[in-house]
């Protein structure tokens, strides 16, 4: 039997406002490689540096989308390379406990860089991340 299963906007922003107020003051991890299978799964690729979110992560979400506030910049990239993938944590969270993840580089990927090649020392910034729940 085929699903046509659809959420209403209020809902979708509700759903929306909720998975991201869970991030406040959390984290990006900013990684080589292909992001692991499933989110539960361990990291792989190398750590390249980790930007933090503010104590208000997102602005309220508006068609099932929310818009991150300003997300502070890693000043210092841990290692050098080029940004694979990305996850993203609750405050405190440890490695297996991301709340969500995807690809990163410099077109067709969940977050977009200017420039994927991260030097280590060097500055990792984010210029903006958008968080979408989906109608169906």
């Amino acid at each position: 039997m085929a699903s046509n299963f659809k959420i209403g906007t209020s809902c979708r922003n509700a759903m929306c406002d909720a998975a991201v107020d869970r991030l406040d003051s959390g984290t990006i991890a900013i990684r080589t490689g292909s992001p692991p299978t499933n989110v539960g799964d361990a990291s792989s690729g190398t750590l390249l540096g980790t930007c933090t979110f503010g104590a208000t992560a997102f602005g309220a979400a508006s068609t099932g989308t929310a818009t991150a506030n300003a997300i502070t910049s890693d000043t210092s990239a841990d290692n050098s390379g080029t940004a694979g993938y990305f996850r993203v944590y609750p405050n405190g969270a440890g490695d297996t406990a991301a709340d969500w993840q995807g690809t990163c580089g410099t077109a067709s990927v969940d977050l977009v860089f200017d420039n994927a090649t991260i030097v280590a020392g060097g500055i990792i910034a984010i210029t903006s991340m958008t968080f979408t729940m989906p109608i169906q």
